[in-house]
């Protein structure tokens, strides 16, 4: 997905860069937590990027991340809020 941002110029290299490694960061904390491994793995992408896109500040769509994932955007919000919970609970 970050490829694809960057190939449209939404992002510049560098935020590709830092998006895939947070993306990266966020996922493998997720699973670690327990993440359900039958939400699919569009969900998972989805949901992370979101959320990586949101707190590096970045100027993209929920539209373009969930049409990038194959996702509706209620759908990715709702994989996103689960991955924020999963995250949230690995700061207590």
């Amino acid at each position: 997905m970050a490829e694809g941002f960057a190939e449209r110029e939404l992002v510049d290299n560098n935020e590709k860069m830092e998006l895939v490694q947070r993306s990266y960061d966020y996922l493998d904390a997720a699973l670690e937590k327990g993440l359900n491994p039958k939400m699919s793995y569009r969900g998972r992408a989805a949901g992370v990027m979101l959320k990586a896109v949101r707190d590096l500040g970045l100027q993209i769509s929920e539209t373009d991340i969930a049409g990038a994932a194959g996702f509706d955007k209620r759908s990715m919000e709702t994989n996103k809020d689960v991955i924020d919970g999963l995250l949230m609970d690995s700061k207590n």
